[in-house]
């Protein structure tokens, strides 16, 4: 409990006016937190607005985002499923590719996230929308 309230109060202290700025402290935030290979938000285009420095290549990655942007769409009309907003893939390697589609002021955005298969990614992508949201919108 110490420890979370702590890292929270520190969080604090690093906080910048710039909104981009921000957004790439939270992504690094949810990145520390989740011990995430890569985190990156994009356009539903698959251009990349903030991403966590990482060896895995970003441009592939956020196009790949603007790819399952569409795939959600495209599953949202299909099965009427509008609450749909997350579409994760998974390999062999035991990493997922969890993709989490959300708007910003009527932007479409998508939240890439590469993650262990055991982790628990929701809480924390559920935090960094939030975190993104007030900060963007």
């Amino acid at each position: 409990m110490w420890k979370s309230w702590i890292a929270r109060k520190d969080r604090r202290k690093d906080r910048t006016e710039v909104p981009i700025q921000a957004v790439q402290k939270q992504l690094e935030h949810v990145a520390r937190e989740g011990g995430f290979k890569a985190v990156l938000l994009t356009t539903e285009d698959g251009f990349t607005v903030a991403d966590i420095e990482s060896k895995l290549d970003s441009e592939s990655l956020a196009a790949l985002a603007g790819f399952v942007w569409e795939m959600t769409r495209n599953a949202v009309d299909l099965t009427g499923f509008e609450s749909m907003d997350q579409i994760t893939m998974g390999g062999a390697s035991g990493d997922s590719v969890i993709c989490r589609s959300f708007d910003i002021s009527g932007q479409p955005v998508v939240l890439t996230v590469i993650a262990e298969a055991k982790s628990s990614y929701r809480h924390l992508t559920d935090q960094a929308v939030e975190g993104i949201r007030r900060i963007l919108a």
